[in-house]
């Protein structure tokens, strides 16, 4: 039996917020784009904010169903489920990648001599328990625990002002090389990581109480998203400088490593580790959860049937993707973004609406000629 679960409005902002923020922060976005990197991040934003609103257009076409009934009312069920399919397989890798950069994260910080494979498995066996008891359960946590993320990010910033670590002119000068670095920091890595990677809740959208106000609640919590990874862009670059930024597998660690406050307060890395565990465990859940919804779709049964191999692949996969952490970044940098990311995030669903919209233009058409 399957069974409906409903989430409101402020935990889908949270579960946004927490998803685009959580590992993005930590990691160095726009890159490309040098001392220009926090305005790649705002024009990502933007251009994430347009993919959006394509995403729930979509959906509202078919009557605010989910992603994989989308492709069933356009293509048909058996093109339809080929389709779905090859969304579970999408979300399924892009899980594992996430689950990957959270081991790496702690094998780098915390537990130097643990296996990887150890950490993947302990952080999974958390993910299968709240996958089980559902997207409720999990919404229902991460408001539990975002007041915490709230502060830990607040406090990271007022320890680097108080610390005066931060120095603005690192971030000049403005566009030094024009647009065009700022244009190819954009498309595709930021517009992809973290922006694009929303389409996963189009999976589960049918789960809001009300659904008038959806996409506004969406826009909002996509718009907070990018203007704090932008401002914590600022503060990576104003604390280390390009070079130090590009160098550091996690600059943000790197920068709050600076702070030092009357040689009393100093390792402040829990911060940082806290705000990046909350925001993986989302991103693995969620996408997960994307990927057990499509199995759903595709069998007819209850997606907690698939809970247990589903989680076990993702573990598996995080661990077989790459040899190691270069490896890893190099494949994320120079091949998902353009072999996976534009073909699921951008154009399949713009191709999904205009499929849609003609299909809406003629049916009306037929109609008033009868």
């Amino acid at each position: 039996m399957i069974r409906k679960e409903v989430i409101s409005y402020s935990q889908l902002f949270m579960l946004i917020v927490s998803f685009e923020i959580g590992s993005a922060v930590v990691v160095d976005i726009g890159s490309e784009a040098k001392q220009d990197a926090w305005l790649a991040v705002l024009g990502g934003s933007i251009l994430g904010l347009l993919l959006l609103i394509v995403y729930c257009h979509m959906l509202f076409k078919t009557k605010h169903k989910h992603l994989y009934d989308t492709f069933t009312t356009l293509l048909g069920r058996k093109i339809g489920i080929i389709l779905a399919f090859l969304y579970v397989l999408y979300f399924l890798y892009v899980a594992a990648r996430v689950l990957r950069d959270f081991g790496e994260l702690v094998n780098t910080v915390i537990f130097p001599n643990t296996p990887i494979e150890v950490i993947s498995i302990l952080f999974l066996l958390v993910v299968m328990y709240y996958l089980v008891l559902g997207l409720e359960v999990t919404s229902r946590s991460v408001g539990i625990f975002m007041p915490y993320f709230i502060l830990f990010l607040f406090l990271i910033i007022l320890f680097l002002f108080v610390n005066q670590s931060m120095e603005t002119d690192r971030l000049r000068p403005v566009l030094a090389e024009g647009m065009s670095p700022v244009l190819k920091a954009i498309f595709p890595s930021v517009l992809t990581f973290p922006f694009g990677e929303v389409i996963v809740f189009t999976t589960f959208v049918a789960a809001m109480n009300e659904r008038k106000e959806t996409m506004k609640v969406c826009v909002v919590a996509m718009l907070f998203s990018g203007i704090m990874l932008a401002l914590f862009t600022v503060i990576k670059l104003s604390v280390l400088g390009v070079e130090l930024a590009d160098r550091a597998a996690f600059p943000l660690l790197s920068a709050i490593r600076t702070i030092s406050l009357a040689n009393f307060l100093e390792r402040l890395d829990a911060l940082v580790v806290f705000v990046m565990m909350l925001g993986i465990f989302v991103k693995v859940t969620i996408f997960l959860y994307g990927a057990l919804k499509g199995l759903e779709f595709i069998s007819g049964q209850s997606y907690h049937l698939f809970v247990i191999p589903v989680t076990a692949v993702a573990g598996f996969q995080s661990i077989l993707i790459a040899n190691n952490y270069a490896e890893h970044l190099e494949e994320g940098l120079k091949f998902v973004p353009y072999y996976f990311h534009l073909p699921f995030q951008i154009f399949i669903p713009i191709g999904l609406l205009v499929g849609l919209w003609l299909r809406e233009k003629i049916s009306k058409k037929g109609g008033s000629q009868v």
